[in-house]
């Protein structure tokens, strides 16, 4: 259902737990919740160190992923669910916003570096084109199959991330806010598609990338304990 669609019925249950169960729905939304945390600290780190906490990659493909949610693959978990998502939208904009004036410090090429703002206005609409025919013809309402697989490249690339020259703002807080969120949102969708092997081997692959990366932040690389001291 897109966004026109789901406007034009006359009303909407804030939850519908027709479709899910209320622990369901409970679950769902402690996840999001911490995800918004993400999303909060990553557009306080562009803010206030100029710094992206995200790696690229993720940005790009979640920014493709969240308008195709958004205006053309609706949530079917109530309306409270529809508004988040444009809520998460919104706040993307400002991180899309700041990977385009920050982002390059992720970047260690020299040569990719400097064209990195070309380079991502040619490659965001390709991945949100692919991604706009794989949600509609493949994935099961809210899209959990796109979303987990863009969670296991962000969790690969958080790892990578971490060892960037330069780059400080490795927070823990996202780190850990991530992992559980994502854990969260996993245990959610089990309970709803358990017969689903290909989401089940997302979320085992996601979590031991989460929790390497939390190891990461604590017990290999010192510099990232500067996070600390931003916040």
């Amino acid at each position: 259902m897109t966004i026109w669609e789901y406007i034009a019925e006359p009303e909407h249950p804030w939850f519908d737990t027709g479709v899910y169960t209320p622990l369901q729905i409970t679950l769902f939304t402690i996840g999001a919740l911490l995800w918004v945390v993400v999303y909060l600290m990553t557009i306080h780190s562009l803010i206030r160190f100029k710094e992206l906490d995200i790696p690229i990659i993720a940005v790009t493909l979640n920014f493709g992923c969240e308008i195709t949610t958004a205006f053309f693959f609706v949530p079917d978990m109530g309306l409270a669910l529809v508004l988040a998502y444009w809520a998460w939208l919104v706040l993307d904009l400002f991180i899309v916003f700041g990977m385009f004036r920050h982002g390059r410090k992720q970047v260690a090429n020299p040569y990719l570096r400097k064209r990195l703002p070309m380079l991502l206005a040619f490659w965001m609409p390709l991945v949100f084109v692919i991604q706009y025919f794989f949600i509609l013809g493949y994935d099961v309402p809210m899209a959990p199959l796109n979303s987990f697989m863009i969670n296991l490249v962000m969790s690969a690339a958080f790892i990578f991330m971490a060892f960037v020259p330069g780059k400080s703002t490795n927070s823990p807080i996202i780190g850990w806010c991530k992992f559980l969120g994502t854990g969260i949102i996993a245990v959610m969708f089990f309970t709803k598609y358990p017969e689903n092997d290909v989401l089940t081997s997302l979320y085992v692959g996601t979590s031991l990338l989460d929790m390497y990366y939390i190891y990461l932040l604590y017990n290999v690389k010192p510099g990232i304990q500067l996070a600390y001291a931003r916040g």
